[in-house]
């Protein structure tokens, strides 16, 4: 089975960002390759932008959002109107000036729940399919290697993703500067040996139109850095915080792969998988010796 196989008998998919708010701009090569089978798509994002878009530290739940249509608890249609209630423009918000009608997804409320909302959404909209999107890619990660420093929001998203069934996409080959190539490289090959692939697929001209645009008004680096690789830049770059990534054609690919195949070699999203919330999915996460960005993002608070 692959992605095509998959794909080309459905009418409806939900396609979002797992990684963070910003993720939202690594959905258009995925939903595009959709729309060519005739899929018509729902965009979404979780509720989770880094301190320089949202300076409070951790995800936001919908309870937190001023105009705003909830469609189930932890499930709402924003639009460019949508703001915190503290005045914040999130980036589900600002994607929706491109993208029209954008899904928030609350993860403060543990994958569970989470999964049992999208799949009440699924069913009443007639979607078939749930692909969640993360750009860099360590979403693929076993959350034990060193340069890990997002494994939060990916172990809750990849959670809810096997429960729905779903697939997650991989966009932009380390362009989040966590995982080194190679252990990149080594993950995708034990999927492939649990026979977790589903292919494949290259960014084309009309992605790179899209993702430009939708770019300048979601705040992303993760994202932004393959547009760079398909104007043929190749070479290092440095990231927020110091950290470097390789940009390479390789950047320009989305990996696609079974949720769970996914589940089972990433170890925080066996981990935060029963966790009732946030706060609990973060505590069991330490008790494995697990730092996260949510630890990262309240250190860093007081100093921004």
């Amino acid at each position: 089975m692959i992605i095509i196989d998959i794909i080309k008998n459905i009418k409806r998919a939900f396609v979002f960002g797992i990684g963070g708010g910003g993720d939202i701009v690594s959905t258009i090569p995925v939903a595009n390759f959709l729309k060519k089978f005739n899929v018509d798509v729902f965009y979404g994002s979780i509720l989770w932008d880094r301190l320089v878009v949202d300076p409070k530290p951790g995800p936001r739940s919908l309870d937190e959002l001023l105009n705003l249509e909830r469609v189930e608890e932890t499930l709402a249609f924003v639009n460019e109107n949508t703001r915190t209630v503290d005045g914040i423009v999130p980036n589900v918000a600002r994607a929706s000036k491109v993208l029209k009608k954008v899904v928030a997804l609350d993860i403060t409320k543990g994958s569970r729940k989470l999964a049992k909302d999208i799949s009440s959404f699924m069913e009443k909209e007639k979607i078939e399919i749930a692909l969640g999107v993360d750009a860099g890619g360590d979403a693929i990660a076993t959350c034990y290697e060193s340069g890990v420093k997002s494994p939060l929001a990916d172990a809750l998203s990849v959670a809810t993703l096997k429960e729905l069934n779903g697939v997650v996409a991989i966009f932009g080959f380390g362009s989040d500067g966590e995982l080194k190539s190679e252990e990149l490289l080594m993950n995708i090959s034990e999927l492939i040996k649990r026979r977790g692939l589903l292919g494949c697929v290259g960014m084309s001209y009309e992605d790179y139109e899209e993702m430009k645009k939708l770019a300048n008004s979601v705040v992303t680096e993760a994202s932004f850095l393959p547009l760079l690789a398909f104007e043929g830049f190749f070479g290092f770059k440095k990231l927020r915080r110091g950290r470097t990534t390789f940009i390479s054609p390789i950047s320009i690919l989305t990996f696609y792969f079974k949720a769970s195949s996914v589940f089972e070699i990433n170890e925080a999203a066996k981990i935060v998988s029963e966790a009732k919330d946030i706060e609990e999915a973060n505590s069991l996460l330490h008790k494995a010796g697990i730092l996260t960005e949510l630890d990262l993002e309240r250190a860093l608070s007081g100093f921004i």
